[in-house]
């Protein structure tokens, strides 16, 4: 069964090592060329729930015209981009083509039937999930339940369908079919309409919320409203009768995941909250049954979109020199890494690099006695210029010139100034024009420092 997935991003990454580990044909399908170009390179990367860490080697282009009809065409896109997606993949939807849709929240499989036709769309979730490492590696978290539950949109079971069933069965992935799609993405709904936007405002994770009765009684309330909503509409599952628990259960197995919508907001991307709480507000209206709790969550996501849309209005300066801003752009890592040992701040400071390559350097800051602060320990001062060091390398290694937006810095053990410390860098992801980078300073066996840093990339 040959296999195309839309979208190369963490699900699309699970699902794409997933199926090609089982001996499926897959060709991701990916808009960002970085990480097509850093795949195609080097590979994917997967982090197991056991520990086991794993490589691949698996197609990946951002040109769905060049690889031809397929038997499947899975759609993991975010649910604001699920019609530009569609319209993209057409060229590898034939005649008996199966898009299968793996989002969250409502509306998705409604937009792929009005773009391919109902009998072609199959509906799918899971409740599984992982985390960036970086534009090329992905842990996998694992999650409750079957790996997917899907069926088809219209309940129509077609010997298509039956076949892909078969075909995922056959080779131990644990898929369940269902003659009710629409129930099912209700229960999942369920938990992402309580807890995804709880997490995106406060930036805590499940295995911490859980235990936070603030973050426990506001999942409660928006839990409770959407059952309200959900009975309004027919939809009858054993969960709303304590949502409450069902959403508990289901945010405490993602444990220190940052889940999507909190990795949305960290990395100023737009959200899904019109495919979940905005969804609740809009059909609750219609039932009329008040969802003051899911109105004011998505009002208060809507007013976070629009902080991170004004602190992208960066001034699209050009004053680069003509050599850098050459290097940058032709992706010439060599030149870059130059121009950037011969800063003088790092040319003082003898910062070099000992890995550069594409999203990915590694840089040291040799021990000296110069280093030492007023305590005796290596100045921070140098430990954040070896950081930007690495940052500033890794954020313009993609072909753009990369400004910085913020950055945090956590520092957790003193440095000895007589000892080196290394820098690694990575950048974690991309979207449009930001990407997100991540540092860890060391010295032997010893945490440092951990700096994340926002940049936008000028096109």
């Amino acid at each position: 069964m040959e296999i195309a997935i839309v979208g190369a991003g963490i699900l699309g990454s699970i699902f794409g090592s997933l199926f090609s580990r089982k001996g499926f044909d897959v060709t991701l399908i990916e808009v960002l060329q970085e990480r097509v170009n850093l795949i195609e390179r080097e590979g994917l990367w997967m982090q197991w729930p056991d520990g086991n860490r794993t490589h691949e080697r698996i197609a990946i282009t951002s040109q769905p015209e060049a690889v031809g009809v397929k038997d499947v065409v899975m759609v993991a896109v975010k649910g604001y981009h699920t019609r530009s997606a569609i319209e993209g993949a057409r060229p590898m939807i034939g005649e008996d083509t199966i898009v299968l849709s793996v989002q969250n929240g409502l509306g998705n499989l409604e937009k792929l039937a009005d773009s391919v036709g109902p009998e072609r769309v199959v509906g799918g979730i899971t409740a599984h999930s992982g985390m960036p490492v970086s534009m090329n590696e992905v842990r996998y978290v694992g999650g409750l339940g079957p790996l997917l539950v899907i069926g088809p949109y219209d309940g129509v079971s077609r010997p298509g369908f039956e076949n892909m069933v078969a075909q995922f069965q056959s080779v131990g992935l644990d898929v369940q079919p269902t003659s009710d799609i629409n129930g099912v993405i209700w229960k999942k709904l369920i938990a992402n309409v309580s807890t995804n936007v709880v997490a995106a405002l406060t930036g805590l994770t499940g295995g911490t919320a859980v235990q936070h009765e603030p973050s426990v009684k506001i999942i409660e309330a928006l839990s409770l409203e959407l059952a309200r909503v959900a009975r309004a509409k027919g939809i009858d599952l054993p969960e709303l009768e304590d949502p409450l628990d069902f959403s508990l259960k289901a945010f405490a197995s993602t444990k220190d995941n940052r889940v999507s919508m909190l990795q949305d907001v960290e990395a100023r991307r737009p959200t899904e909250i019109g495919n979940l709480n905005e969804v609740i507000v809009s059909e609750g209206r219609r039932f009329n049954i008040p969802t003051p709790y899911n109105e004011a969550v998505s009002w208060l996501i809507r007013g976070v979109e629009e902080r991170n849309r004004q602190k992208l209005a960066v001034v699209e300066s050009d004053s680069e020199p003509d050599a850098v801003r050459r290097a940058i752009k032709s992706e010439d890592l060599e030149a870059l890494r130059r121009s950037l040992e011969a800063s003088p701040l790092a040319q003082s400071l003898s910062i070099r690099f000992t890995e550069f390559e594409a999203g990915r350097v590694s840089a040291r800051l040799p021990g000296t006695a110069q280093l030492n602060n007023f305590l005796g320990y290596t100045h921070t001062g140098a430990l954040f210029t070896l950081a930007e060091q690495a940052m500033a390398a890794a954020a313009n290694s993609l072909g753009h010139v990369g400004l910085p937006l913020n950055c945090d810095i956590q520092f957790i053990n003193a440095a000895d100034p007589a000892k080196d410390v290394t820098a690694e860098a990575r950048v974690i992801d991309t979207q449009g024009r930001i990407a997100r980078i991540q540092v860890e300073l060391d010295q032997l066996d010893l945490r440092v420092a951990e700096v994340s840093e926002m940049v936008f990339l000028r096109h």
